[in-house]
């Protein structure tokens, strides 16, 4: 049965649903299909999202993938606004139709998140959520590349409240002092496989100066809440 589900019914979805998002499936592998339709895509993340997120939050998100963490936090969470940032292009035409898709509008930046601006190769191999800037593949892409007050500037400075990070390693290149003094919430996947535990024990240093103490975690990702 799992093999007619891997060979048959999945390649032939191109529509889905999860937590009340509608997602395009098309160009997606049955596995990342299956991820989804069976409700595991982005689980703690979404956890967290539930947790920490309210109604009229601003949200910045890094690495934004497909869209559905926006569109959940949009549609089932009630925030404000959400602004995503995504590197892979082929990934970001997905994102949009997802938004086209839900009846939202896409506030979204196509580039990488770096330590300063230009451009970087991507690693592109693989399911896309496995695209990174710092875990080389085979295959590989140029894209652009801002760092974070670059980014904010060129969404025109939004009161962000929220941060949701998942970069795929290349929060190891954020400047997080950058962050402004609106937000609360950090939401954040660490990969310690990818950048080693000294660089996440760095960024969690950082986090504390900046007056954020972690909350909660599941599994890879982190919650982050600002001190009063």
């Amino acid at each position: 049965m799992t093999n007619v589900r891997f060979r048959y019914f999945l390649p032939m979805m191109r529509r889905g649903k999860l937590a009340g998002v509608r997602l395009n499936l098309e160009g997606l592998s049955p596995m990342m299909k299956n991820i989804i339709l069976t409700g595991r895509y982005e689980s703690e993340e979404r956890r967290l999202c539930d947790r920490a997120l309210v109604a009229g939050d601003i949200v910045l998100q890094l690495g934004s993938a497909i869209g559905f963490i926006g569109l959940y936090c949009l549609k089932t969470i009630g925030v404000s606004q959400v602004y995503e940032v995504e590197a892979n292009p082929e990934t970001l035409r997905t994102l949009k139709a997802n938004y086209r898709l839900n009846g939202e509008v896409a506030r979204v930046l196509h580039t990488a998140v770096a330590s300063e601006d230009g451009e970087l190769e991507l690693s592109v191999g693989g399911e896309f959520w496995e695209n990174s800037l710092v875990a080389k593949g085979d295959s590989t892409i140029r894209v652009p590349a801002k760092e974070l007050q670059s980014i904010l500037k060129l969404f025109g400075y939004p009161e962000i409240t929220a941060l949701v990070c998942d970069i795929e390693g290349a929060e190891a290149l954020v400047d997080f002092e950058g962050l402004p003094e609106s937000v609360r919430t950090i939401i954040i996947e660490f990969h310690p496989g990818v950048v080693g535990s000294e660089t996440v024990g760095r960024i969690e240093r950082d986090f504390r100066e900046l007056g954020f103490q972690m909350i909660e975690e599941a599994g890879d990702a982190s919650l982050y809440l600002r001190s009063a």
